[in-house]
């Protein structure tokens, strides 16, 4: 079984093997491979799986629980927190959202409305420090969990540093994935969370009747310091979780 696990790790990848054994024990619990309240394995016994030190098992596993998926007892070990069956994601993670709902289990799609190269607006000039005569490219998707719409997304990407390839290939998939196979992953987002009620937001026969989401903001950040792109991430109430892990 260990030497299953080691061959998903690699060096070759962009992401640290820490953030790689994250993600792939977050597979495994979100799989179900253990249950709700359940003791996963020890340090020891991650480390040996995995073929890497107990720092970097103990790292991915206060990641896992600063997620909110684990809850670590000292002197006792790392236990499942009980996370149930809904689609939910930390605030403090930049993580994509279709990643996030196929890990919960569900089938995700993105479906683009409309995707266009147009002049910023002052907004979106000031919050991606460009001019307001720079292009931009503007992209509107519905994001749905199992065929339904969990929730609208409106980006907005400064296009000075991207490629006609990567523009094309962001405006098909996933941002995350395409911006991480030119190493401009986002590391950080300065982000706002708003009460949203308007008829305005979304389209289709999808759209809630009720016009209630939680809107998300953010600008997202390269290592450099420079912001890539505004997101506005409109959430159909009730229908994603959102986790706060308290630190003490």
């Amino acid at each position: 079984m260990s030497i299953g696990f080691r061959k998903n790790l690699s060096k070759e990848t962009s992401g640290s093997l820490g953030d790689q054994v994250r993600d792939h024990l977050r597979i495994r619990i979100l799989g179900h491979e253990w249950e709700a309240g359940g003791k996963i394995p020890g340090e020891f016994e991650l480390a040996d799986q995995y073929g890497v030190a107990r720092v970097t098992i103990r790292t991915a596993l206060r990641s896992l629980e600063t997620q909110g998926l684990i809850d670590i007892r000292h002197g006792s070990g790392a236990y499942i927190a009980d996370f149930g069956d809904s689609v939910r994601a930390g605030l403090q993670e930049l993580r994509s959202i279709t990643q996030t709902i196929r890990e919960m289990g569900h089938k995700a799609e993105m479906i683009t409305r409309s995707s266009e190269i147009r002049k910023a607006t002052a907004t979106e000039a000031k919050d991606l420090q460009i001019s307001e005569d720079s292009d931009v490219l503007h992209i509107e998707r519905a994001i749905t969990a199992d065929g339904e719409v969990v929730a609208f997304s409106y980006d907005t990407f400064n296009i000075e540093e991207l490629t006609p390839a990567i523009l094309k290939r962001i405006s098909k998939g996933s941002v995350f994935a395409a911006l991480d196979s030119i190493r401009k992953h986002p590391v950080r987002a300065r982000a706002e969370i708003h009460a949203i009620s308007s008829n305005e937001i979304g389209w289709g026969r999808d759209r809630p009747r009720s016009g209630l989401y939680l809107l998300l903001r953010q600008v997202h950040y390269l290592r450099n310091g420079k912001p890539i792109f505004t997101g506005d991430t409109f959430f159909v109430e009730g229908k994603f979780q959102f986790i706060i892990h308290r630190t003490v």
